[in-house]
């Protein structure tokens, strides 16, 4: 294996912008002495492939937005099949989901909706916010149609059959006057600019607003199919399956929270990193609160160690102790 600058090593969280498996908790406590001596991961279930494995990452999309990956098996899909996934160009590699489970609060989801999924030139929602009231959606923001109409919708979450999430519209009210449907509320017109925006992740049918994990979030994309979509403990959450299992990795190291990858080629920065075999985890019990674009206040008081079988293992400073730092 390469011998790696610790600095650049991190570069590879970028790929945890995903998801999922059973609901849990994040176990108590974890193991810092067990580090050189696990058994040795099982083989890249598809050839070439950089395989992934996920636990208790809450993972910062933005300082407001955090996905709560609780567990997540994958791997990384090539864009272009020359280009081996690069994390200096996050559109070179999407992460494909074999199985995996993520929550959104709220508030995530409100400022992802705002920042990136209706943040396109003449989008005719903003201000949305979305709350949660018993197992019920609450949408409230403004639409601009001549002029600006705040209106709310309430409804349920639900997967689509062939694997999306659904928010279905029960109630809608323009003005605090009740509407007949998403239809009557938008018009033809606006309808047709939402669904021509469709590669943002959201798109109307009927009453329906669905959303497209695939491109739901900026490159580098999730791809999956999800299976379960509702709401648990006042979050959204969602759960893949792609009906093709595949067998667990096992880190070199034991940790509650980790980021673990193992086979194929990565390239970050100048350096390429073949039969990859990097494992990254927090500094204390819990979820790992990892935020990629500022990993570096993360790695600096942090630190690594190769193991006997020549992993790397990369401990780094919970997000939230160097923010609030």
């Amino acid at each position: 294996m390469t011998i790696l600058n610790v600095g650049t090593l991190f570069a590879f969280g970028a790929i945890v912008v995903w998801c999922f498996g059973p609901l849990q908790n994040p176990p108590a406590q974890q193991n810092h002495a067990a580090e050189a001596h696990a058994p040795e991961a099982h083989p890249p279930a598809r050839t070439g492939a950089v395989q992934i494995q996920m636990k208790n990452v809450n993972f910062r999309l933005a300082p407001d937005i955090v996905l709560e990956v609780r567990s997540l098996r994958g791997q990384l899909k090539r864009s272009k099949a020359e280009t081996p996934p690069t994390f200096d160009d996050s559109s070179s590699f999407i992460v494909e989901v074999d199985s995996a489970e993520v929550a959104l609060t709220p508030e995530s989801l409100t400022a992802l909706m705002n920042s990136y999924t209706l943040a396109y030139a003449g989008s005719p929602i903003k201000n949305l916010v979305i709350t949660i009231q018993g197992n019920r959606i609450i949408q409230k923001g403004v639409l601009h149609k001549g002029m600006d109409l705040p209106f709310e919708i309430e409804g349920s979450l639900s997967a689509t059959e062939d694997g999306k999430v659904r928010l279905h519209a029960d109630k809608i009210k323009a003005a605090h006057l009740p509407v007949k449907g998403l239809l009557h509320l938008l018009g033809e017109d606006l309808s047709k600019l939402v669904n021509q925006n469709t590669e943002h992740g959201m798109n109307i049918v009927g009453d329906d607003i669905i959303l497209n994990p695939r491109w739901l979030t900026p490159a580098p994309h999730l791809e999956g199919n999800v299976v379960r979509a509702g709401i648990i403990g006042g979050k959204i959450v969602q759960v893949f399956d792609s009906g093709h299992p595949t067998p667990p990795l096992v880190p070199p190291f034991s940790s509650a929270a980790y980021i673990y990858h193992r086979g194929g080629v990565l390239v970050f920065g100048k350096l390429t990193m073949s039969d990859a075999d990097l494992e990254i985890v927090g500094d204390r019990p819990g979820m790992f609160d990892f935020f990629q674009r500022e990993y570096q206040k993360q790695l600096v008081p942090g630190y690594s160690k190769n193991t006997a079988a020549g992993a790397l293992v990369v401990h780094m400073v919970d997000y939230s102790r160097v923010h609030h730092q």
